[in-house]
């Protein structure tokens, strides 16, 4: 018996539309968080709204190119339309991709970490895992504290923060960012696994399931993160109990979702930075940017 089995056919419908729509916003806001990071954390605020939009603009729109083409022609391009169409400097663009993938990964890694440790009490003694966790957390710390590792990596990284104006305050707000954005992740797979099967049980363990499938598939390199997202998820709920053919439907509605509002977003962000007309050749000259052959 599902959750919709409790509720008038109309009332279904309803809940199940108020659900789609809950999951768009999530799937909206994720988008949002990049030039909201990017502006609140790296861009002074003497450069003016107009610095800010342009900024925006080739976020969304090479956002659409991430997610066909692999990170390694993304992040070129990235930094081309930035120097060139936002008239930035190429060691300060390098620098926040640096700083800015840093501590995006150490967020999520750290919840990666969290949603399996939380994960791991149902299927191990609690003193297991909090052993588990005391030898991880020794190793990392251990790890971090090496006197050859800690004089070097804090080297680089004061050189890097000395091209920000009161850098801590900056990565907080980065990392505030970011981790409400991993949250979104968590929030976006329950209400997925509820939308789609009506368990409210399956839905708890769906979300902490799709951000450790989501970090597996950033980890992968791969477009969207084939393989490493959808094998994850689909090993994950299944171990769940969810059914395959409603993990597939999951998995199918989330990749939708993904391309529907990064193309919604991209291509208008597109036609006002002057790249292209339409979605064909906007891609096509994105990926010639990207890869060399052609000047922003």
């Amino acid at each position: 018996m599902t959750f919709y089995d409790t509720l008038p056919v109309a009332l279904e419908w309803l809940v199940r539309l108020a659900l789609f729509g809950a999951v768009c916003g999530a799937v909206l806001l994720h988008f949002v968080m990049e030039p909201v990071r990017w502006r609140l954390a790296y861009l002074d605020r003497t450069q003016g709204p107009a610095q800010a939009g342009r900024v925006r603009d080739i976020l969304f729109c090479t956002t659409v190119a991430t997610y066909i083409f692999p990170f390694k022609i993304g992040l070129p391009l990235r930094m081309g339309l930035l120097n060139r169409l936002a008239a930035m400097n190429v060691r300060f663009i390098g620098t926040v991709l640096a700083v800015d993938g840093l501590i995006s990964l150490a967020v999520w890694v750290l919840a990666a970490i969290v949603c399996v440790w939380l994960g791991a009490f149902q299927w191990q003694p609690p003193v297991y895992v909090w052993v588990g966790a005391g030898v991880m957390l020794t190793v990392v710390v251990g790890l971090g504290v090496r006197r050859k590792w800690a004089s070097g990596g804090s080297a680089q990284w004061s050189q890097a923060l000395a091209l920000f104006r009161d850098p801590w305050r900056r990565m907080s707000w980065a990392g505030a960012i970011l981790l409400l954005d991993v949250s979104l992740y968590w929030l976006r797979h329950a209400l997925l696994v509820l939308l789609v099967t009506g368990q409210m049980k399956w839905a708890l363990a769906g979300g902490s399931a799709g951000l450790v499938a989501t970090f597996a598939g950033i980890i992968s390199g791969l477009p969207m993160g084939l393989l490493g997202y959808d094998a994850s998820l689909l090993a994950l709920l299944g171990a769940a109990g969810v059914p395959i053919g409603d993990i597939i439907t999951i998995i199918t509605l989330n990749r939708a979702l993904n391309i529907a509002m990064a193309v919604m977003l991209g291509i208008p962000a597109g036609i006002r930075l002057g790249i292209g007309t339409g979605l064909v050749g906007i891609l096509r000259k994105l990926k010639d940017i990207g890869s060399g052959k052609e000047r922003p």
